[in-house]
């Protein structure tokens, strides 16, 4: 080169452009938009799950399954005592039945021969042995009405995630479900799922014994897996994360509950032992005893009412003046008699 040469400079670099660039590739790898951003976490109880999640998924770098997984175990340990009043519930109506039942075929023997003396006494009786033992099957009734509520919310907070969807759920899955958005195509979590909701139906996890059924109850409940399993096939994999692990949670619980002296420790008394010659009834089928369990209950509710009433109108009566049941008071006939004659 000549002495003096100086080179032609070289193309100006748009910095500008370049840097977007690689701030956009950046984003793109590293991160991913808020749910927030995509119109889901609110203030309703499925957008409050779906925080939590996002909470674990960014905070602890958690895939979306393992988000799910945790939170279901952590709903399932908070629901925990109420499991176990619901198994204390279960065993005192289990362990009394027996005399219940007796009470009711009574009542109804009276009922049916027209003695009305005798259906106020055995109403009388039950009710008082009702409310003496704390018999109430409406208790049984309260972990259904607790899960419900929850249960929904994850289910709509759950199916909000994958409708929208968010893009890293498609890949937040694992082994053969990498995609939570979409359902399980070799049906492994259907089944797994219908399993374990068997295994738990049929171990009595939330305080359910099977021999205080009915064989129509029974079978209702073995065949409920079953008719679930075509509606799980459709589900995203996401939702049987949820449900699975709950499922496994519960099979645990049931588990623990049977460890020697932990039902003692708990204050959940035994199953008392019944002999068939305890009572013997003639076996009705489903629809026919709740319809005289409702005759029944129905019966010794107005008794009690009836008793109610008399009482606070005795209590009324020794407070308030005499009521006037006549027509004229004799007593002043008489006086003014005496003062004529």
């Amino acid at each position: 080169m000549p002495a003096g040469y100086i080179p032609e400079p070289p193309s100006a670099i748009n910095e500008v452009t370049t840097s977007d660039e690689i701030l956009t590739a950046a984003t793109d790898i590293l991160s991913e938009p808020t749910l927030s951003s995509l119109g889901l976490c609110n203030y309703t109880p499925p957008g409050l799950y779906q925080s939590f999640l996002e909470m674990l998924h960014v905070s602890f770098d958690l895939p979306w399954f393992a988000a799910i997984a945790l939170t279901t175990v952590a709903i399932r340990i908070c629901l925990f005592p109420v499991v176990i009043r619901g198994q204390r519930n279960a065993v005192n109506i289990s362990n009394h039945m027996p005399t219940v039942q007796k009470l009711q075929a009574d009542l109804t023997k009276a009922r049916a021969s027209g003695d009305a003396s005798e259906v106020y006494r055995i109403s009388n009786e039950m009710g008082s042995y009702i409310k003496r033992n704390n018999v109430n099957p409406l208790k049984a009734m309260v972990m259904p009405l607790i899960q419900a509520p929850i249960f929904l919310s994850v289910y709509y907070g759950i199916r909000s995630m994958v409708n929208v969807p968010v893009q890293s759920m498609t890949t937040g899955g694992l082994l053969w479900f990498t995609d939570l958005t979409i359902p399980d195509p070799y049906f492994l979590l259907p089944v797994m799922t219908s399993l374990t909701l068997l295994l738990t139906l049929e171990s009595g996890v939330d305080a359910q014994r099977s021999s205080t059924m009915t064989p129509t109850m029974r079978t209702v409940m073995r065949v409920i897996p079953f008719v679930m399993l075509p509606v799980t096939i459709n589900m995203p994999a996401a939702m049987l994360c949820y449900w699975a692990t709950s499922n496994v949670v519960s099979l645990f619980q049931v588990g623990f509950l049977r460890l020697p002296g932990m039902r003692q420790r708990l204050n959940i008394p035994e199953y008392a032992a019944h002999s068939k010659a305890h009572v013997e009834l003639k076996k009705k089928g489903f629809v026919e005893g709740f319809k005289e369990s409702m005759h029944n209950s129905k019966l010794i509710s107005e008794i009690e009412q009836r008793k109610k009433s008399d009482a606070v109108r005795f209590r009324e009566a020794g407070i308030q003046p005499i009521e006037k049941t006549y027509a004229y008071d004799p007593t002043k006939v008489k006086r003014n008699q005496k003062k004529k004659s």
